[in-house]
């Protein structure tokens, strides 16, 4: 039984965090952010952006393999990549807005900074 325990503790802490690849010095980093939020946007009004939470998906475009990561509250993640190139969206369960694929070229020892940009469909 505790032998069970263990192995139960030792794959939940193995499976916290993103599911990414590569040594920890090369990857995407970044924030997702949902918009518009006001029907009308009017120069000088603010109606910025907001954080949005969800799985960004970086897709590796050579071999197609995926690799995931949970945004924080404030829409910030980091995800740990080989070097390459990567198609990046995201999705969430809770709510329907889409975002467009965003390329990223992660370059070896340094963190590609990108915005994911989700459409809200507000017009």
């Amino acid at each position: 039984m505790k032998r069970f325990a263990l192995v139960l503790v030792a794959v939940a802490v193995t499976s916290c965090g993103g599911s990414g690849a590569g040594d920890g010095t090369s990857g995407i980093r970044g924030r997702a952010l949902s918009g518009p939020q006001c029907p009308v946007e009017v120069q000088g009004s603010p109606c910025p952006d907001l954080p949005y939470e969800g799985t960004v998906i970086a897709t590796d475009t050579q071999s197609g393999d995926e690799f995931t990561v949970e945004t924080d509250p404030q829409g910030r993640f980091e995800l740990a990549l080989e070097p390459g190139t990567y198609e990046v969206s995201i999705v969430s369960e809770t709510s329907p807005p889409s975002a467009k694929l965003q390329a990223a070229t992660v370059e070896p020892g340094a963190f590609t900074e990108i915005i994911v940009s989700v459409d809200t469909g507000i017009r």
